[in-house]
């Protein structure tokens, strides 16, 4: 089993974050320092570069790299930190036969940090961090996040929570990623941002909706509820089925 990878320029910190839950979730964090990093930093963690990857950008492979090594301290409690988790066609994760997970990557506060959780398999699992949204970002992209509707509400409904409207946006956006990373592995196909609503949010909630039917298992009208949290320059959404 591989031993647990140095601090070095590029990988500067490693904890965990405990997602509520019966019994609570660990996440495990990996901070890092995108600039730092070079192509040799792969076999400096023991980790390989897949083929897939050559010729992608360095801010991609750093990324990659981050999010690995994130889930690798997620196997490890399994037995499992050997593990090669490979990309699949639509570039999920590929975990462990019998178990689920979820890997998530941003820039928060000028600070890489890649998160991943992992458990025997149950119903589904999606994480998503963000950077929080500007102003003008929002007025830009949500269209493409939210319908009118939606966004007629997300005013009030982010005021109501300390949040301005853009940043109202980046939970819904958020919300939405982990619902597309719990679900596609039952789903088996892509789907949008606007096949699905956002109904309301709390201080820690948000209730997501479906507006189109995915399978016969996840009907038109069929809802969750993912838990939030707030981070230094960003969001964490999470979903638990």
């Amino acid at each position: 089993m591989p031993p647990l990878s140095p601090l070095t320029a590029f990988l500067l910190q490693r904890d965990h974050l405990l997602l509520p839950g019966t019994p609570p979730l660990t996440l495990h964090r990996i901070c890092f320092d995108a600039a730092a990093f070079t192509p040799a930093c792969f076999a400096a963690h023991d980790m390989a570069l897949p083929a897939s990857l050559q010729r992608a950008a360095p801010k991609r492979l750093g990324e990659f790299l981050a999010g690995r090594l994130a889930a690798r301290e997620a196997l490890r409690p399994f037995g499992l930190a050997g593990y090669g988790v490979a990309i699949g066609s639509a570039r999920e994760p590929l975990w462990p036969l019998g178990m689920e997970g979820s890997i998530s990557h941003s820039q928060l506060a000028g600070l890489g940090v890649a998160l991943c959780g992992v458990r025997p398999a149950q119903g589904g699992m999606g994480l998503d961090l963000e950077a929080w949204l500007g102003p003008e970002q929002g007025n830009q992209l949500w269209p493409g996040i939210v319908d009118e509707d939606e966004w007629g509400r997300l005013e009030a409904g982010a005021r109501a929570l300390g949040l301005d409207r853009a940043r109202g946006l980046t939970l819904v956006f958020s919300a939405k990623e982990s619902l597309f990373k719990a679900l596609h592995p039952r789903v088996g196909r892509y789907f949008d941002f606007l096949d699905a609503r956002w109904l309301g949010m709390t201080a820690q909630s948000l209730t997501l909706e479906l507006k189109v039917p995915l399978t016969p298992t996840l009907p038109a009208g069929w809802r969750c509820t993912l838990h939030w949290q707030p981070l230094a320059g960003g969001v964490l959404t999470s979903l638990l089925l």
